[in-house]
């Protein structure tokens, strides 16, 4: 008995001193496809001119954070809001964050029911810092049927989005 907490005391020191600690970077102020506040209202215009809008009842970036546990784990980092009612709920995530660098960035949206993921940087590894060079301004998320479903400009936000119907809808500035 004494010999097998002897072992687990050596694996135990292993593991939590031949640990870095691992930095966790927070989300990049360059990629700002949400430029919201919690209470803000966003709105839509149709060809009718009929107006839809939204509140902005949740907005988060993440911070940067550290971690001592299991050092070859890769960071996450995202930018996210949700709407009133949880009618628009969005997220962008930079995943598989290792050595400052980037190998996925996703967007996922919930709208009305329909749910979506789109990968941003297509299999490609960047540097952390520069990654707002492989990412564009603009965000355009089409249906299977190759149609427009939502966009989404840095520093804008969503400026449009098409209900199930075809009804276009386009940001009120």
């Amino acid at each position: 008995m004494r010999k097998i907490s002897i072992v687990i005391i050596i694996l135990t020191s292993i593991f939590y001193t031949g640990c870095k600690k691992t930095h966790c970077p927070a989300f990049p102020a360059e990629l700002n496809y949400f430029p919201y506040d919690k209470g803000q209202i966003i709105k839509f215009e149709n060809s009718q001119k009929e107006i839809q809008s939204f509140e902005i009842s949740y907005k988060d970036n993440s911070k940067s954070y550290n971690f001592d546990w299991n050092c070859k784990c890769a960071c996450e980092v995202y930018s996210s809001f949700r709407t009133n009612e949880n009618h628009l709920e969005c997220g962008i995530y930079l995943e598989d964050i290792f050595n400052n660098m980037v190998s996925l960035v996703e967007l996922h949206c919930n709208f009305y029911g329909g749910t979506f993921s789109k990968e941003l940087l297509m299999g490609q590894k960047v540097p952390y810092n520069e990654l707002y060079r492989y990412l564009s301004d603009t965000i355009s998320v089409e249906t299977e049927h190759g149609h427009t479903w939502m966009v989404f400009v840095k520093d804008k936000g969503l400026v449009s989005y098409t209900t199930v119907d075809g009804e276009e809808w386009k940001l009120v500035e």
